[in-house]
């Protein structure tokens, strides 16, 4: 019989002798590879976390003790001893358990996590509201450490007065290679074994510990809960422990996907024409946020190491300092995932946009994205991007058009973001119209008497299909690739004020560009027939891209049969 056969809970991992938890820890890996290779999901992070995750919880008395996940996406060692370990081959799949911590899910998940650097802030806001003599622990990797606001919390910790145990799991990783400072002084720390390497921020200091010796992080657990003072427990820990492939290329294992690519993603064209721009102009700059292969520019990164800067997981700094090379006279491109591009919207703001600076955006992931859940979706950006002064908002409907658009932006000067998706180039397009600011395209003839605005790939690919429908219905809609999100085109606008008029986009209602749409013709009193397809503001389920459109009424059948019945009335 396996050891986790009998452990339903930290309670059961109790009743083990300290001898059992290697086995323990092998039965959990194993359980992780299984799922990870079967449904996809983080697999690195949670092999190198799991003998730190099972003494956390021999040690600490969770759910009174609060144990916080930073990002999260480690945690699946911990949902395997939390009572979830029967509904653990549901991982990342429709209605089943997910990837990051769920409050929904159990009450031993602490908070709804998904994005890096939050856990020090939350631990801090629990220090202060509960005094019932609880551990807070938060549980943060070195590449999460490098974000600013991990830094502003312990800045607050320092000054606080209250209890608090920081877990550093120092795997020299974040999805890349970490860099910078931080990862200079751990790799300081790890070299010299400094005694008191974080007295600046009044904490205690235990380690280095190894992160795979489950008595010795037991021992280090157990010492930390004696402090009354913040202590950091520093253990160092091998990215994709137990599986040599993992452990040998951490970074392609980080998030695994069991579906296969046979085309060029969005990211890989949007990386591959960078350099090709950076042949062309030497004043082109690639910033990544810690993302160099997640958004393509790991091909830039080698081809042109002197013009790539990875600013590790700071998306702030990384717009504001794109900001700063744009006033230093050259062309700086950030290419970062949509939802952690809402960690920089001051900067956007206040940096880019009030100084109408010529910084791109390349804003990848953008719409629904499978398997993550709701910290991951890609649904806000059009919404907080116009309310933006200066700022261009254009989302390519293919690679080409992608292509076109950034080649385009050389010689724009302005505020620019074009956003695309999380999928592969494999939708072909018979016309790619020239860009110019504020034009769409016509992908029909233009004479019936209804119209869908479509915006960005996955919008336009549906639209085409939902066309296609209801034409063999004998019912004929045109289609407008609307390009650009900000500016509209006006003369377009105006030329189909009397139709019957749909549009589609792969972001939120409130605020998006259907709203716009409506708007645009309210304020210069024309009573236009609109009706908007766009998400609602609420929790998405977990599953497939083609899933979450069902759920949401957004798919191609959902929508052929919402404009045939609107076109009746």
């Amino acid at each position: 019989m396996a050891i986790l056969d009998s452990v339903n809970s930290p309670e059961d991992l109790k009743k083990l002798d300290p001898g059992q938890l290697d086995l323990l820890c092998g039965e959990i890996r194993s359980l992780i590879l299984d799922t990870v290779f079967k449904n996809g999901g983080h697999l690195s992070s949670n092999l190198g976390s799991v003998e730190a995750v099972v003494a956390l919880h021999y040690v600490f008395n969770a759910p009174k003790d609060k144990i916080i996940f930073d990002v999260g996406h480690q945690c699946y060692a911990h949902k395997i001893l939390t009572g979830r370990k029967d509904e653990f081959f549901t991982l990342r799949t429709e209605n089943g358990i997910a990837g990051f911590p769920k409050t929904q899910e159990s009450v031993y998940d602490v908070a709804n996590t998904g994005h890096a650097s939050t856990s020090i802030s939350l631990a801090c806001g629990l220090s202060r509201a509960l005094d019932g003599g609880e551990q807070i622990i938060s549980f943060i990797g070195d590449g999460a450490m490098t974000g600013g606001l991990a830094f502003e919390a312990l800045n607050d910790l320092a000054c606080m007065g209250k209890k608090q145990i920081i877990v550093l799991n120092d795997n020299e990783m974040s999805i890349s290679k970490n860099v910078g400072l931080i990862s200079n002084y751990l790799n300081r720390l790890r070299r010299e074994r400094v005694t008191r390497p974080f007295a600046l921020f009044g904490l205690k200091y235990i380690g280095i510990v190894d992160g795979h010796d489950i008595k010795a992080l037991i021992k280090a657990f157990n010492k930390a809960k004696k402090y009354s003072d913040p202590v950091i427990v520093h253990i160092l820990t091998k990215k994709g422990k137990g599986y040599k492939e993992a452990e040998e290329n951490p970074e392609k294992f980080h998030g695994y996907s069991t579906s296969s690519q046979s085309g060029r993603s969005f990211s890989q064209i949007c990386g591959e024409t960078l350099c090709e721009l950076a042949e062309k102009d030497k004043d082109v700059i690639a910033v990544t946020a810690a993302m160099a292969s997640g958004t393509g520019l790991d091909v830039f990164e080698k081809k042109f190491p002197d013009r790539f800067v990875d600013v590790g997981i700071a998306e702030a700094h990384a717009a504001c300092m794109s900001a700063g090379l744009a006033l230093g006279g050259k062309k700086p491109y950030f290419a970062v995932y949509s939802t952690f591009l809402q960690r920089a919207y001051d900067q956007l703001l206040h940096d880019v946009c009030l100084n109408s600076l010529p910084v791109t955006i390349c804003v990848d992931r953008c719409g629904i994205v499978a398997g993550d859940g709701e910290t991951h979706q890609g649904v806000y950006d059009i919404s907080f991007m116009r309310a933006l002064p200066e700022i261009a908002v254009v989302a390519p409907k293919d690679g080409k058009e992608l292509k076109k658009t950034l080649e385009w932006s050389l010689t724009y000067g302005k505020p620019l973001a074009i956003r695309y998706p999380k999928a592969e180039d494999v939708k072909k397009y018979d016309r790619h119209g020239e860009i110019r600011l504020g034009k769409w395209e016509k992908l029909t003839d233009g004479s019936a008497e209804a119209v869908i605005l479509a915006t960005g790939a996955v919008s336009v690919a549906d639209a085409c299909e939902v066309v296609a429908q209801l034409a063999k219905q004998g019912i004929k809609v045109d289609l407008v690739n609307a390009r650009f999100i900000k500016p509209f085109d006006e003369e377009m606008l105006g030329d189909i004020k009397d139709k019957k008029i749909f549009t589609l986009e792969d972001g939120v209602r409130t605020g998006g560009f259907g709203e716009g749409v409506i708007a645009y013709y309210a304020e210069r009193g024309i009573c236009a027939d609109v009706t908007v397809f766009a998400f609602d503001e609420k929790p998405y389920p977990l599953g497939s891209v083609n899933y979450i459109k069902k759920f949401t009424g957004t798919d191609p059948d959902s929508l052929c049969n919402k404009i045939r019945d609107g076109l009746k009335k």
